[in-house]
């Protein structure tokens, strides 16, 4: 039977889960009317704004349930290769049958997308890497102290976020972890030691430690949403240098907060927590399933249309795109087979 702490710790992280899979859903949907300057341009620049920290999340997540444990490797291997491939490959077949070229033969797309990632699907080469090293990193991690593992942060932060978003800016051919041969503080690999030193060391257990991260995921967000504002009226056109990959310093900072303050939940009321585990455990499926839906439900039904306030068009829509992916989902997994790949 599984202590107090372990099922708190347990539920923060179906909670921070939840959220995160809520926010790549708003995310997207804000993102279709991000490109272009009209109406919808400045609330979609800030819901995205807001929601760009659900990657990093969905990382922190995957290094807070990792890192902290000893695994065989080769039992770890095969139990995440067992994760990630089969719906992968599933999900891969569905988009390219669905909205692959008509004049490319499907054998031929398959082969290419399987080698190359196919859209929001770019999510699972990125776990490939990140499970592969995580055997040796969480030794690493395990073997570490906490200001060992913070200054390895901060190194991290340095190179991977700050030197990042000055090459957005002013170098796009710089490449930091090139130049400095400091591919281990570079890419994802922070985001997935962070979730673990956060969980092992950022226990938030007071309403002030709360607010500060409340504080400081508007406060990133906000800043996000502005410097972009300012820069695509600068440069003329929807620019999302200070978002693009995820890995800038503001993005890094909202997502931090947002895995802390969602991670530090341990208990809802009934009517919430099962809803919530429910999300949670459907996340992936969501997840896999939701830009499938956005198309439909924008370029087929055009059911923005229907909603005529500005700003809450884009909330709306996610409402009936989470709703619809989430129903779907939780139906597909009643088929024994279905549960592998969503």
């Amino acid at each position: 039977m599984r202590s107090a702490e372990t099922r708190e710790r347990a539920f923060g992280m179906d909670v921070t889960r939840a959220a995160a899979c809520a926010m790549v859903v708003l995310l997207h949907v804000a993102a279709t009317y991000f490109y272009s300057f009209g109406p919808l341009w400045i609330p979609a620049l800030i819901y995205d704004a807001f929601t760009r920290g659900c990657v990093p999340i969905f990382i922190m997540l995957s290094g807070a349930l990792l890192l902290p444990k000893e695994e065989p490797i080769s039992l770890f291997f095969r139990k995440r290769a067992f994760r990630i491939i089969p719906p992968l490959v599933f999900w891969t077949i569905v988009y390219v049958s669905l909205f692959g070229e008509r004049s490319v033969s499907l054998s031929d797309q398959l082969g290419t997308y399987l080698t190359r990632p196919y859209g929001h699907l770019w999510y699972f080469y990125v776990l490939i890497g990140l499970y592969l090293s995580a055997p040796y990193l969480g030794k690493m991690f395990r073997a570490s102290n906490e200001r060992e593992t913070r200054i390895f942060l901060i190194l991290w932060f340095f190179f991977a976020c700050v030197l990042e978003q000055l090459r957005i800016i002013y170098s796009p051919q710089f490449k930091p972890e090139t130049v400095f041969g400091t591919q281990l503080f570079s890419g994802y690999l922070g985001f997935f030691v962070l979730g673990a030193y956060l969980q092992q060391y950022g226990k938030i257990a007071t309403p002030k430690r709360r607010w500060t991260c409340v504080i400081a995921f508007t406060g990133a967000s906000a800043a996000t949403a502005c410097l972009t504002y300012v820069h695509s009226m600068h440069v003329g056109k929807p620019e999302e240098s200070f978002y693009f990959s995820y890995l800038t310093p503001l993005v890094a900072v909202a997502g931090m907060s947002a895995f802390a303050f969602f991670s530090s939940i341990t208990s809802l009321p009934n009517y919430l927590a099962t809803p919530i585990a429910m999300i949670s455990d459907c996340s992936l499926g969501i997840y896999c399933v939701h830009v499938m839906i956005i198309s439909f439900f924008v370029e087929r039904l055009h059911m923005a249309d229907f909603f005529h306030t500005t700003w809450f068009k884009i909330p709306l829509l996610w409402a009936a795109i989470f709703l619809s992916a989430t129903s779907l989902i939780y139906l597909v997994r009643k088929i024994p087979l279905m549960r592998y790949v969503a």
